[in-house]
């Protein structure tokens, strides 16, 4: 039987952000007796050049879909979709689900399936009508969380038998518990005794650092022994820095950066901790739950599927910081709780979200859309 070809559309894989790792993992692991691989990326990069050791690479340079140039990028994808006999044309993303999604839809690929990743907080009256004519076009849209495909309805009008559900997960062996150095943290200046909660994610609006270290604060007030680590990077730093001063919390605060590996910092952390405004699934969190951390999360898109709150951690409102705060200061000043917790999340992210899980779901998932063209 002849490999099924698939085809990957997104804008960039470089980002150090979940999708983009994913990817990366789903590409390296799928089972390449049954499929061939092909990544379509708007720009290159160390990621890029990675992953051409296991799939057939191609760069459009697009930087808007809409001009000349966009669509002449659109047609040269439509080209190369026929010429490889490509079966199914997979979309991430706002430009690259609309030039990958234009591109395959008068091609003679099988399927086209647009992903939806997280809650739509981008969503305006121009992208709305964008979505909803793209959406006539692919066979399938693929959500990462029932929370997401519920938005994805609300926001785009469309049916529920249309959406499917492949959760993120993680490689569980890779985060374990001993297998990071927690030397690393302490090289940025974090105390060797002190206690450590953590947040890893991009410095961005929508994940509310400002709402970390507000809770932060309070949390210093009842266990003075703790420090506070951000794993990220972005533009936000520059406002959360006079921040941490302005609280009172500067020497308690540790900015890493991205340097070194996730693994180091999980090892060195307590708490992990996720404060964001909106979210689809976050990798973040299943992350923490691999390596035996409780969790404190806002409760915002797939927190609550991932997260079973009161037994792996805690999911609270977004808003308050002291709402955030609480559940961080009972976890520090319970010792047995709080490394009872950790261990239900290590359980609980072994059994259920486990990486070799969605591989597999990906695998049938593409060979019934090859066979019949959607569910």
């Amino acid at each position: 039987m002849s490999k099924i070809k698939i085809l990957h559309c997104i804008s960039s894989v470089d980002a150090d952000a979940g999708t983009e790792k994913q990817l990366e993992e789903w590409i390296r692991r799928i089972d390449r007796d049954r499929f061939e691989i092909h990544l379509c990326c708007f720009e290159g990069g160390e990621r890029f050049l990675r992953l051409a050791r296991y799939a057939h690479t191609l760069i459009l340079p697009v930087r808007r879909a809409y001009t000349p140039w966009g669509l002449l990028q659109i047609w040269r994808l439509r080209r190369y979709i026929n010429a490889h006999g490509i079966h199914i044309v997979q979309t991430y993303f706002i430009k690259s689900n609309i030039v990958g999604t234009l591109a395959a839809r008068r091609s003679k690929c099988r399927a086209i399936v647009s992903c939806r990743l997280d809650l739509g907080y981008w969503f305006n009256a121009r992208l709305h009508r964008v979505f909803c004519h793209l959406d006539k076009h692919a066979t399938r849209l693929l959500a990462n969380a029932e929370a997401v495909k519920r938005a994805v309805m609300r926001n785009e009008q469309v049916r529920a038998d249309k959406i499917d559900i492949i959760y993120n997960r993680v490689d569980t062996s890779a985060y374990a518990p001993g297998t990071g150095d927690p030397a690393v943290a302490e090289d940025l200046g974090v105390p060797a005794d002190a206690k450590v909660v953590g947040i890893i994610a991009n410095l961005r609006p929508v994940k509310d650092h400002d709402l970390f270290l507000r809770a932060a604060a309070i949390v210093a007030g009842e266990v003075p022994d703790t420090a506070f680590l951000l794993l990220g990077q972005g533009r936000c730093r520059e406002a959360l820095e006079p921040l941490a001063n302005e609280l009172g919390i500067a020497d308690k605060v540790f900015f890493a950066g991205r340097v070194g590996y996730v693994q180091d910092y999980l090892e060195r952390m307590d708490i992990g901790c996720l404060s964001s405004k909106s979210e689809g699934f976050p990798n973040t969190i299943v992350e923490y739950m691999a390596a035996g951390l409780p969790v404190v999360a806002t409760d915002v898109g797939g927190m609550r599927e991932a997260v079973e709150h009161g037994v792996t951690g805690y999911v609270v409102p977004h808003g308050r910081p002291e709402d955030f705060a609480t559940p961080i200061i009972d976890l520090l000043t319970n010792d047995g709780k709080r490394e009872e917790m950790g261990r239900a999340a290590l359980e609980r992210c072994r059994e259920k979200w486990d990486l070799d899980i969605t591989i597999r779901e990906f695998e049938e998932y593409y060979a019934d859309l090859a066979r019949g063209g959607g569910r």
